[in-house]
């Protein structure tokens, strides 16, 4: 049974926020470079659907375990539906609360989360800087060759296109990186609040680091931009 719940709630998930979306391509995966593709690869750490869904299944079990029938399908769907605003952050304690029976474990997970999120924005912002650098001399390129009669419009126009692809990437990156943040921070403050005079000191201080990097990503999105 906890696994038909766990399957209702992906498919609750999908069904609301229209299913995983594959990131906007045109190019063929064997024409990206080497920091396209890693890039790429990077940003399915932020897909909101992603990570998401993944903590939807794993609250279940521990959801199914206190509630049942329809009060936990009830449960279940706010949850998935409140995900922007914070309601994933129960699902996300209750995970934790399943893995560890200890408050200081449970804490612990947390940072390593936040921590290891924080690692992987450090590296998509490599790539996204490397990307962006890579585009706007690829632009300048063929431009300089379109204007000696050396391209064709097609030629610029799908270099415009791929920027366009990569723009897209790094914006949903940093959409759901910031969605993903959001949900850490209704952790941390619903931890404090479940286990007063608890020091959450090193989880605020991963978190404000976390958001200094989504700063930056948030920057670069924004740089990128298509004549």
């Amino acid at each position: 049974m906890t696994s038909d719940i766990k399957g209702m709630a992906t498919t609750g998930l999908s069904t609301i926020t229209g299913g995983t979306q594959p990131q906007t391509q045109t190019a063929s995966s064997e024409s990206l470079t080497p920091a396209e593709q890693r890039m790429r690869q990077q940003s399915k750490a932020f897909q909101k659907t992603v990570w998401e869904g993944v903590l939807i299944g794993a609250g279940a079990g521990t959801l199914w375990g206190v509630i049942q029938g329809d009060e936990a399908k009830d449960v279940l769907l706010k949850a998935a539906i409140g995900g922007a605003v914070g309601g994933l952050a129960g699902a996300y304690i209750a995970s934790k609360q399943k893995q560890f029976s200890s408050k200081e474990d449970q804490l612990d997970a947390m940072i390593a989360d936040v921590r290891r999120s924080n690692q992987e924005t450090e590296d998509l912002i490599a790539s996204v800087r490397q990307v962006i650098a890579e585009d706007k001399k690829r632009l300048a390129a063929v431009e300089q060759r379109y204007r000696k009669g050396q391209a064709s419009q097609a030629e610029v126009a799908s270099t415009r296109s791929r920027i366009t692809d990569n723009q897209a990437v790094i914006a949903q990156a940093s959409k759901g990186a910031r969605e993903k943040q959001t949900m850490f921070q209704g952790a941390e403050r619903q931890y404090r609040q479940d286990n007063p005079g608890t020091d959450t000191g090193r989880m605020q201080q991963e978190l404000a680091a976390y958001n200094s990097k989504l700063k930056t990503l948030d920057k670069l999105a924004g740089s990128v931009a298509v004549a």
